[in-house]
């Protein structure tokens, strides 16, 4: 009875956390509830699990269907439409789309690979997530993964205990020793996954024994439904002013105040104009390097400047004894722009001390409003309107600081001699794939975010001089903070190779930072095989004494 008659010991927070809990699953009564809200949780919660039920048997019947017209040696029509000469009628078409993909039994063989490429590989968990596909091969398993897995294993031991009570035996979860998964786009996950089990036998001879078994699952994908919940005002029953709606069924009295209420609302998915158009300030810190500069500038002038886009360029600049010239150079290019374009907004702030990526950025903000949205970038940066939008729409006043995830490009002049630079992409698409770069997953120095927020994180540490990690202590922050990071890929901001030297100065967390930084764009691991393979005469064995 206590297990059915479910009550939760934790009072008004009772029903507030995850809900995907065996103790939920099995009871008919759940007490208590104590805010209407939790209650309306709870329940669609519940419908989610009916409509997951139903969507499953409706796959198990189009699994059926296949198998009975293979059965009768009926060919299944070709792009998933019903022939005219089908005995079929048409208003059963909809039931047998996608038979291709939704009517394929769960096997080990679904998917043929047709070439090693094509084969798609294993992630493997045991206490931490190992994946060739990914920068670093070792890393902790993702909240998305932990609730995929966790949800595995709830449904693979509610088909394990349907039969318990006619059995006379429970299984009991202990823990996943280790598993195996992969995704295939069209079929959907498969797992290979080593249980720990705990065996109770309660009728006859009764026993209580630990057990080790291996399930194989497979998760396929059912069909894309899409429903429009929205209700069309022009189809709304108008009553007489002086009639008394009260009168009406109840659901048509909710009906009609919906509807009434949707004329007075915006579409959901419409964006808010003024958050489109709103400002964005990049700061941009810049020592030397003016033919870099000026391949940014070509580059902001495209995205901003002839389309007049709202932005501003904060340029916070410093010379370099290393190549004097620059600063001219530099000076002259942006005075060229200003009188070119005569709303361009482009300011320089002269800084004659020593470089501090920390200190530029932070100078860059000192004169912006509370409210504008600023765009830390470097000068390596190749960006597009797209950038734009998604700077606006992922980054939110007092809620959320934008990190994307840059795609940094290797040194392809090393492989491909006739391989396109930077000036020569500023027309056209970068080409992304392995071989060209690599997702910079552990670069935080681009960021977007409000000043107001900047200032209640804290900024960055000043102290920092030289190359690098101050935008890792600045990521640091944000983690510690009330604020929500939005971390994904961009593929509208590249990072084009540039040669990075590493000052001997430097303190040893930096240096090795540099180094690391230094050796992971020289190329990918199939291009540097090829070149080991190659001149395999010039790397001599070396042993360590």
């Amino acid at each position: 009875m206590q297990v059915i008659f479910y009550h939760n010991q934790s009072g008004f927070s009772a029903f507030t956390g995850n809900l995907k809990q065996k103790e939920i699953h099995q009871a008919i009564t759940l007490h208590p509830v104590k805010h209407p809200e939790h209650l309306y949780r709870l329940h669609n919660y519940f419908k989610s699990l009916k409509i997951q039920s139903n969507r499953h048997d409706a796959l198990k019947l189009q699994r059926d269907l296949v198998f009975s017209w293979n059965a009768i040696g009926h060919q299944i029509p070709q792009n998933n439409k019903m022939s005219s000469k089908s005995s079929f009628s048409n208003e059963k078409e909809s039931y047998l789309n996608s038979l291709d993909y939704m009517g394929v039994p769960a096997s080990i063989t679904t998917y043929p690979a047709g070439s090693l490429e094509n084969v798609h590989e294993w992630d493997f968990i045991s206490g931490s997530l190992y994946s060739t596909g990914d920068l670093n091969p070792k890393r902790r398993i993702g909240s998305s993964s932990k609730e995929g897995l966790a949800d595995t294993v709830a449904e693979v031991m509610e088909l394990i205990n349907f039969y318990s009570k006619q059995r006379g035996r429970i299984i009991e979860f202990k823990e996943v020793m280790y598993s195996y998964f992969r995704l295939n786009p069209l079929h959907g996950v498969e797992y290979i996954l080593d249980l720990l089990l705990v065996y109770r036998k309660y009728r006859g001879h009764k026993m209580t024994i630990h057990v080790r078994r291996h399930a194989y699952i497979q998760q396929l994908f059912s069909a894309l439904y899409i429903r429009d919940t929205s209700a069309d005002p022009s189809k709304i029953e108008e009553y007489p002013a002086d009639f008394d709606k009260k009168s009406l069924p109840v659901h048509k009295q909710i009906k009609h105040a919906l509807i009434n209420l949707q004329r007075n609302l915006q579409p959901f998915f419409e964006f808010n104009e003024s958050n489109e158009k709103e400002a964005i300030y990049f700061i941009l810190p810049l020592s030397g390097r003016f033919e870099t500069f000026e391949r940014f500038m070509k580059t902001y002038e495209r995205v901003c400047l002839i389309p007049r886009e709202h932005t501003s360029l904060i340029i916070i600049l410093y010379e370099n004894p290393d190549s004097t010239s620059d600063l001219d150079n530099t000076m002259n290019l942006v005075e060229f722009l200003q009188n070119k374009y005569y709303d361009n907004k482009i300011s320089i702030i002269h800084k004659n001390e020593q470089f501090s990526r920390g200190k530029a950025l932070n100078y860059g903000v000192e004169n912006l409003k509370d409210n504008d949205l600023i765009f830390f970038v470097d000068v390596d940066m190749m960006f597009n309107d797209e950038t734009l939008k998604r700077i606006r729409m992922n980054t939110i006043l007092n809620k959320s600081v934008y990190f994307p995830i840059v795609f940094s490009s290797y040194n392809l002049k090393m492989f491909n001699k006739s391989s396109p630079s930077g000036q020569q992409l500023l027309d056209s698409t970068y080409v992304i794939n392995e071989d060209s770069g690599f997702w910079r997953q552990f670069g935080f120095g681009i960021v977007s975010l409000y000043k107001s927020d900047y200032l209640e994180i804290g900024g960055f540490n000043l102290m920092i001089t030289g190359w690098g990690f101050e935008d890792v202590t600045f990521y640091d922050k944000v983690v510690k903070s009330n604020l929500e990071i939005v971390r994904s890929v961009d593929p509208s901001l590249v990072h084009i190779y540039h040669v990075i030297h590493c000052d001997d100065n430097l303190d040893v967390t930096q240096k090795n930072m540099c180094l690391g930084s230094e050796a992971s764009v020289l190329g990918s691991l199939k291009n540097l095989q090829k070149i080991y393979e190659n001149h395999k005469d010039l790397f001599k064995e070396t042993s360590i004494t």
